[in-house]
């Protein structure tokens, strides 16, 4: 069954491509967004944002985690709007292209400090939600974001290199406390050679507590890798 949803999400694509994936507005160019969400993501923020958690690396992203971006996200993710996919992965790379401006690493053609190429570790799924989309969302963002910073000259490349250690609850409606608690030794690190002369990023489509970066990077620091900061298309808790 994991084939079958693609191609509806595809055919899904065909129908929905006249409508806006962010107000719903009718679209007769056929864009998925029209140009005022659009802009939304090309023009917003980036902005520092603000983790509950001790331990999350520095993030930042393009917008607060409301409508219509929250209604962007949950199109991709959740109803096989993969047309929004471009738009989306432009924006997560301007909140990276942010993050390691704000690091004073911003790399340059042809690699960044002492020859340092930059790696963006995407958070992993889980394997049950990957089946029921079809693919890993997530992932697909992040290698749409490198794609995009090494148009512009950016030597970076994407790394799936975290995994779940064992299995998570849903953090929707958990606490703070409880979503530190869910995730607490969830993860390990992975294909640490792919990683271990970059300069790490860490991306997700969405902060709140910042209970998953911060898991995430501790996976990492203790395989030996620091992460340099964390990048967001949206964030619950933000400021300019």
């Amino acid at each position: 069954m994991p084939l079958v949803r693609p191609l509806w999400a595809a055919l899904l694509d065909l129908a929905a491509e006249r409508d806006c994936g962010g107000c719903g507005r009718p679209q007769p160019s056929g864009e998925p967004l029209c140009p005022g969400c659009d802009g939304l993501l090309a023009d917003g923020g980036p902005w520092r944002t603000l983790a509950a958690v001790p331990g999350t690396p520095r993030t930042h992203a393009v917008s607060r985690y409301e409508d219509p971006v929250r209604t962007m996200l949950i199109g991709y993710k959740e109803r096989g709007r993969t047309d929004l996919r471009r738009a989306l992965g432009r924006a997560l790379a301007r909140a990276v292209a942010q993050t390691l401006d704000d690091a004073h690493a911003f790399p340059v053609t042809g690699g960044g400090p002492a020859g340092r190429q930059v790696a963006l570790v995407p958070m992993p799924s889980r394997r049950k939600v990957v089946r029921e989309r079809g693919e890993d969302t997530t992932a697909r963002l992040a290698r749409t974001a490198a794609r995009t910073l090494r148009e512009v000259g950016v030597p970076v490349h994407a790394v799936p290199a975290l995994c779940h250690a064992r299995a998570v609850e849903d953090q929707a409606g958990l606490s703070r406390e409880q979503r530190r608690q869910n995730l607490s030794g969830a993860l390990r690190a992975r294909r640490i050679s792919a990683v271990a002369a970059s300069s790490v990023v860490l991306v997700d489509d969405i902060s709140t507590s910042g209970a998953s970066l911060a898991e995430a990077a501790r996976a990492l620091r203790v395989a030996g890798v620091p992460v340099l900061g964390a990048a967001t298309i949206a964030a619950a808790r933000v400021r300019a």
